[in-house]
């Protein structure tokens, strides 16, 4: 188990930054995770990049699973509806989750992934993780 997760948190392939900090994360829906339907769930983001986020959450989400997400910045009164794909699920040590959603756009509800790619640099304070 140690090795996946050291294998999955520290590949070289995409440049990951941290931006936790003035970050609200909320999953509106997930047609896969039935216990999830009708609650908005507030998560901690751990990691961002224009393509992914490393999300904390309480419930054991399926890989694989559909997310429909806000993201909503403290700093701005901008916030971006998404969707992405959970492709990793790892026990943290706080007893929740680590899960990593791979964000795609849609063409059957209105996505702000192409605005979030855009702006990435310019709306996240973040260091990157070398």
């Amino acid at each position: 188990m140690k090795n996946i997760a050291h294998r999955l948190f520290n590949r070289k392939t995409d440049d990951h930054f941290v931006s936790a900090e003035g970050t609200q994360v909320k999953i509106l829906f997930s047609s896969e995770n039935p216990s999830l339907l009708g609650k908005t769930m507030r998560t901690t983001a751990i990691e961002m990049t224009p393509k992914s986020i490393r999300l904390e959450v309480e419930h054991s989400i399926e890989i694989d699973s559909v997310l429909d997400i806000v993201v909503k910045l403290d700093s701005s009164d901008r916030s971006y509806n998404l969707t992405g794909n959970v492709r990793w699920r790892l026990p943290s040590p706080e007893g929740q989750y680590h899960i990593v959603l791979v964000l795609r756009e849609r063409g059957d509800i209105r996505t702000d992934f192409k605005a979030w790619k855009a702006n990435f640099e310019q709306n996240f304070e973040y260091s990157q993780v070398s």
